[in-house]
């Protein structure tokens, strides 16, 4: 029975219960909706908030560039060093929310400015590599995590932003800054990195804050760009499949991390690291805050939820000033600390040819991950890391035999090795290692050290104990054990999601039932989608709603989906919403996925159920998106945002132009929340000119700065240029040109243009002309936003822009 199949029983019968120790406790008890249908309250017991503030901050600084390392059971936090004092700032914790000051982990002259370090374990060493006030990288050495880390290079240069990554062959790579995208190097060992090559990851300009991580075989590199200092900086993902060097591919979720709001913008410089759950993912960032003495903004530290869905990585926010679940600790662990583990927890077991065996005093569940962290010592004999423990003669194990430098995966109760693996060359047993073990119904994997060296489709997961079993004169230093019921993303589907925000139809608490077909292919994006096949299918979301408002819903369904019928539960309201087919009659081929308007919804702050379940036909469904809507009142003349002008616009009873020519200026006004709407502009070109100009259409998250794009806004662009009108879609660097239709200006005289948004179309009008000059509907659109103008010259007047809801 699943862990959301035991909910629906439980609530069933009118039980309550608290399940999942740890981050973001449910507490479920059953509640009547007032179509009469069972649901349960949410509500969450661990919580954090963004940013987050540490003791012991640099003054007037802040944390920057934040990095997590997890070893042994424990995070450690870096950032860089505010510039020109030495010496760089550590901190621990055991959950990720709390945090203990740990020093300077050095206070070399060349930690001077330090930015960006980043820390890795590998074989008894800790190596730092940082960039000291961006002249250059150097490698640190220490033989803790807290120092003191030793200088152990000379200057390696490589501009700025130094990261490592370690492939499951054990092969090392490095990655940084550029101009144009990350670069990326191997490396012969921790302290020599080769020539290296352009990524084409790449945000439109200088591009920083690399880093990667492999998941499900794919690897996954985050980056940074373009100015540190811009409202407008941003984290973008990009998605690989046969090396860390190879080509990526730059999904259309792009950019994962934005917010150029006033109180909460300048996202980025991230890493990744793996959650207390041992199977969720945490993104760390900082934001800027105002200015220091020196006059650079401050930087706060945040973190919020990764979630992936095959090739598709997303993260659950970014949140700010609203209570988010804490992550998830695990349903077992223990620190221990030597070789004999505590009655309280432990219970001696009997392993044939073991000479000592302990076992953790409670199961896993039917899936589990499991982690042990072990030093061998120096004596000759075998260890087993212990699981799915029933009897002496019932368990599975990983036996780590130094004399063969191999790993091997044992069935007890088959008596048989199902699967052997060797070990990284030079692998020295006397220091910690750890090996993590996920078992779920696809299998059973294991990792050493964080690579990933038998992935097992026979051996699929089976409940029980977990421990250590020994033989020879071992005496092994058993450290931090533990194991949660989680493994291969399934804690996904038990995150509260984020209103608004996106929700990937897989990971509703729902969507393992049988009642719901997972496809795992037929995707632009590579990610998996949720067919509503069985009558009861349903998918539903436990969501945390930012404020009280109206919320526009939306689907990306298949086409095939056309006609069916979906059943929207959200706010306390049940509606009914079919799929009309002419809605998928584009111009837009690119895909067979349309984005589809389900209508809004009134929801109040807080937690609460949103779910959406099968009516006709059979939809299937990628993910569902919600945003704050409202409509423009009646008829009413455009307000441009003082805070919002880009460049050397003017304003006459009316009329917006160009003081002088300028460079990309922009000018924004209306509301972000605006989606549905017809809009009214009358266009004048002054006199001949190249230079063209634009009416800006659903903007959201606009910036300006000298060090980045030109095109720093997500929206869509109508530009005129040589009696032509070209529609573009802009996320940033992502420039697309949709499709473009003829329209001649005279010199001198007012052009009234007439705008339609509907959905996902848009239809432009001249004048009161009933056929549009260019009509185009977007598979993937924007669905809300402000409106804008923007060009480069004084030889363009726009006025009288109003906006309706005809």
């Amino acid at each position: 029975m699943s862990g959301w199949q035991m909910k629906r029983s439980l609530i069933g019968i009118g039980i309550a219960v608290v399940l999942a120790a740890g981050g973001g406790i449910w507490l479920l008890t059953q509640k009547q909706d007032e179509q009469g249908q069972a649901r349960e309250a949410i509500t969450m017991d661990r919580t954090y908030q963004n940013p987050m503030t540490l003791e012991q901050e640099w003054e007037d600084y802040g944390i920057g560039d934040p990095y997590v390392l997890r070893y042994n059971g424990k995070y450690y936090l870096y950032c860089s060093t505010k510039d020109w004092r030495v010496g760089i700032k550590a901190w621990s914790s055991d959950d990720l929310v709390n945090w203990s000051y740990e020093g300077l982990v050095t206070e070399d002259p060349v930690s001077e400015g330090a930015y960006a370090p980043e820390v890795v374990y590998w074989n008894g060493s800790f190596y730092m590599y940082t960039s000291p006030a961006g002249k250059g990288h150097y490698v640190l050495q220490s033989d803790s995590p807290t120092g003191p880390f030793k200088v152990k290079t000379d200057n390696l240069g490589l501009t700025i932003d130094g990261s490592v990554f370690i492939d499951d062959d054990a092969k090392w790579y490095f990655t940084h800054a550029e101009s144009g995208g990350i670069m990326a190097s191997g490396m012969s060992d921790p302290y020599t990195i080769e020539a290296g090559d352009k990524l084409n990851t790449s945000l439109g300009h200088w591009t920083e804050g690399s880093m990667i991580i492999k998941r499900g075989g794919r690897y996954f590199i985050t980056y940074t760009g373009n100015h540190v200092f811009s409202k407008g900086y941003r984290v973008n993902y990009a998605v690989g499949h046969e090396s860390p060097t190879g080509l990526y591919t730059i999904p259309d979720n792009n950019p994962i991390l934005i917010s150029t709001d006033k109180d909460f913008n300048g996202l980025g410089h991230s890493a990744t690291v793996l959650g207390p759950d041992m199977d969720s993912y945490y993104i760390v960032y900082h934001n800027l805050v105002g200015s220091s003495a020196e006059g650079p903004p401050v930087r706060k530290l945040n973190m919020d939820r990764l979630t992936f869905n095959g090739d598709k990585m997303a993260v659950l926010g970014p949140t700010h000033d609203r209570p988010v679940s804490a992550p998830a600790l695990p349903a077992f662990r223990d620190p221990l600390g030597g070789s004999s583990p505590g009655a309280d927890k432990w219970q001696s077991a009997e392993i044939s040819g073991a000479d000592e065996a302990w076992v953790t005093s409670v199961p896993t569940g039917e899936r589990f991950t499991a982690e042990y962290n072990v030093a061998l010592g120096s004596e000759s004999g075998e260890l087993e890391t212990v699981f799915s423990y029933a009897s002496a003669e019932d368990y599975r194990s990983i036996r780590i035999n130094p004399d063969d430098n191999a790993i091997t995966l044992r069935d007890a109760a088959a008596d048989r090795e199902v699967q052997k693996a060797s070990l990284p060359e030079g692998m020295d047993f006397s220091k910690l290692h750890t090996v993590r073990v996920e078992a779920d119904q696809s299998g059973t994997r294991v990792y050493w050290d964080g690579l990933l060296l038998i992935d097992n489709a026979e051996l699929a997961a089976k409940a029980g104990q977990i421990g250590y079993a020994w033989t020879g004169g071992l005496k092994p230093e058993l450290r931090y054990t533990a194991f949660s019921n989680e493994a291969g993303g399934s804690s996904d589907s038990e995150m509260i999601k984020q209103v608004p925000g996106t929700m990937e139809a897989v990971h509703a608490a729902a969507s393992g039932n049988n009642e719901v077909t997972i496809h795992h292919e037929g995707t632009p994006d590579g990610s998996y989608s949720a067919e509503l096949t069985g009558n009861a299918a349903e998918l539903a979301f436990p969501v945390y709603v930012r404020a009280d408002g109206e919320y526009l819903l939306a689907a990306m369904v298949s086409d095939a989906s056309a006609g069916s019928t979906l059943e929207i539960e959200a706010g306390g309201m049940r509606r009914s919403v079919k799929l009309k087919a002419e809605d998928f009659v584009t111009e837009d081929d690119s895909s067979e996925w349309m984005k589809v308007p389900l209508g809004t919804f009134p929801l109040k702050q807080g937690l609460q159920w949103l779910a959406i379940s099968k009516g006709k036909g059979n939809p299937d469904i990628r993910f569902i998106e919600t945003s704050e809507a409202a409509a423009p009142e009646g008829e009413r003349q455009v307000t441009f945002d003082p805070d919002s002008t880009f460049g050397y616009w003017q304003e006459d009873n009316g009329t917006y132009g160009l003081q002088l020519d300028g460079d990309n200026s922009m000018i924004f006004g209306g509301d972000t929340r605006w989606s549905d709407m017809e809009l009214g502009v009358n266009v004048t070109q002054t006199e001949a000119t190249e230079e063209e100009a634009s009416i800006l259409l659903r903007t959201t998250m606009e910036s300006s700065f000298r060090d980045q794009v030109a095109d720093s806004f997500i929206g869509y662009e109508l530009t005129f240029r040589n009696g032509r009108i070209i529609l573009k879609k802009i996320s940033y660097e992502v420039n697309q040109e949709l499709t473009s239709g003829l329209l001649e200006l005279e010199k001198g005289k007012a052009r009234p243009i007439r705008i339609k948004l509907k959905g996902a179309g848009i239809q432009v009008y001249d004048g009161d002309n009933d056929e549009p000059v260019l009509a185009w509907t977007d598979r993937n659109a924007f669905l809300h936003g402000r409106v804008g103008l923007r060009t480069g010259s004084s030889d363009w007047q726009f006025s009288q822009m109003t906006v309706s809801t005809k």
